[in-house]
């Protein structure tokens, strides 16, 4: 028998589909209207096949065009696909593949936090047997300027948010206090945190950012090890795989960034 006519049912689809698609994929990402010979060529379709595809979109909202300058853009259907399929996605699902793959790799545990009214917690985690004398559950809330995981939300929320905790912990570590807008900037320069041992001693965070579709920060992703068995480089293979993971994240949310 034929090796394509034994094909299991979730390998098959319609390639028109596929095709056709790739216009919707240069208006997503064109930030406004085209004509159409920019469209095609960025597209890789012959004019007169692109004119076929938009016609039909249209006719579903998925496209409009311009009366003036006959330029195509995104309809609004596209507007309302978009909103749906961000109500439909969960941040703590989507980050239990990433963690877990992490986790598996480094053989360490893996967090995915985010904000809540008491700071930032974990709402997923993968453990690893390490031979500590704590246990991190998931709801555990971590302090914004003495760990990893605080440091991204100290970094990138707005501070009516964050500045009631930093006054609050600072009156028990004046010198991390007076470090925060440091920490900040390096954080937003390095797309990453890194802790060593301020909260846990003998032990360090490599954290990284998720952001939004507005661009705002949704969550962190966290790697936790013993200082001496894991590599602190911001270029690392930890540190980058860790990053890697989180824009992927940010990615699938519809980050801008």
């Amino acid at each position: 028998m034929d090796i394509e006519a034994k094909e299991r049912p979730e390998q098959r689809h319609i390639q028109s589909i596929e095709i056709g698609f790739r216009l919707i994929r240069v208006l997503a990402e064109a930030g406004g209207k085209l004509p159409l010979k920019v469209l095609s060529a960025r597209a890789d379709m012959p004019p007169g096949k692109a004119h076929l595809y938009l016609v039909s979109f249209m006719r579903i909202g998925l496209v409009v065009q311009d009366a003036a300058t006959m330029h195509y853009g995104l309809g609004p259907y596209a507007l309302q696909l978009g909103v749906a399929a961000l109500q439909q996605i969960s941040l703590p699902e989507l980050a239990r593949t990433p963690l877990e793959k992490l986790n598996t790799r480094f053989e360490l545990p893996a967090y995915l936090s985010l904000w809540g009214r008491m700071g930032p917690f974990i709402a997923v985690k993968f453990d690893a047997d390490l031979p500590t004398p704590f246990t991190i559950k998931v709801g555990f809330v971590f302090p914004l300027l003495s760990t990893a995981t605080g440091n991204i939300f100290l970094a990138h929320m707005p501070k009516r948010e964050t500045e009631p905790l930093v006054e609050r912990e600072g009156q028990l570590d004046p010198e991390m206090l007076a470090r925060r807008d440091a920490i900040a900037a390096q954080v937003r320069k390095d797309r990453l945190a890194i802790s060593k041992g301020h909260l846990f001693r003998g032990f360090s965070a490599i954290a990284a950012p998720i952001f939004d579709h507005t661009g705002g920060l949704a969550g962190c992703i966290t790697l936790l090890g013993i200082g001496s068995q894991i590599d602190r480089s911001p270029a690392g293979p930890v540190a980058t795989q860790v990053r890697d993971a989180a824009q992927m994240l940010s990615r699938e949310l519809g980050s801008p960034q």
